[in-house]
């Protein structure tokens, strides 16, 4: 019987021996696919110029034209009703159109409903035009550009908050620091998730 508990015991040092190999392994290979996808973000293209093409209805050019030129029209939501409907048609023009209504856009709130826009889309071409908003010469946009970039919540990002984290005021660098750590966090629970979810999955055969 003593024997029998010692072989027992022996059994089941062995069994968390080789338990605690897999698990150290298994996070070696975590730490190196961690360092992988910061290589990746250094190494990652310049962000597009271009926007990301779907299926859109085609205006005419006179149409077109003219929803270019209503973006420098005197009513404030003339001005971004036009700018709206270029980037939803995703007009060739919209990327330059919307740049120069960030650099020369006269009313704050205008440029604020651009950020917005520019937000939901979620696209790198997005990403690239909301940086042009952190060189505002005003504090609120480059605030609300910063948070608008901070709902992002991917690798991209982080690089595109470079110049407010080197911003003269330090309200837009801490609201800078703030949102690269929201970006952190939501980018690692997005990868805890999908280890869970590889965890949880059933090989469909089992040898036993």
């Amino acid at each position: 019987m003593k024997w029998f508990l010692m072989l027992l015991i022996f059994i089941a040092g062995v069994y968390y021996l080789v338990n605690q190999s897999k698990e150290e392994a298994r996070k070696k290979e975590l730490v190196q696919l961690a360092k992988k996808d910061q290589i990746a973000v250094l190494a990652e293209p310049p962000l597009p110029v271009k926007p990301e093409k779907t299926y859109v209805i085609k205006f005419s050019m006179a149409t077109l034209k003219t929803l270019r030129s209503l973006t420098e029209d005197a009513n404030e939501k003339v001005r971004f009703a036009s700018a709206e409907l270029l980037w939803q048609l995703q007009d060739e023009s919209a990327p330059a159109v919307i740049k120069n209504m960030l650099e020369n856009e006269t009313e704050p709130s205008v440029k604020k409903q651009i950020i917005d826009m520019l937000a939901k889309d979620k696209s790198k071409l997005s990403l690239a035009l909301m940086t042009e908003a952190l060189k505002d010469y005003e504090r609120e946009i480059r605030l609300h550009a910063v948070t608008a970039i901070g709902t992002f919540s991917n690798k991209e990002a982080i690089p595109a908050l470079d110049r407010a984290l080197s911003d003269y005021d330090e309200e837009v660098r801490l609201k800078a620091l703030q949102a690269v750590n929201t970006i952190r966090k939501d980018i690692e629970a997005h990868k805890e998730q999908q280890l869970r979810e590889l965890e949880t999955k059933q090989p469909l055969f089992r040898i036993e």
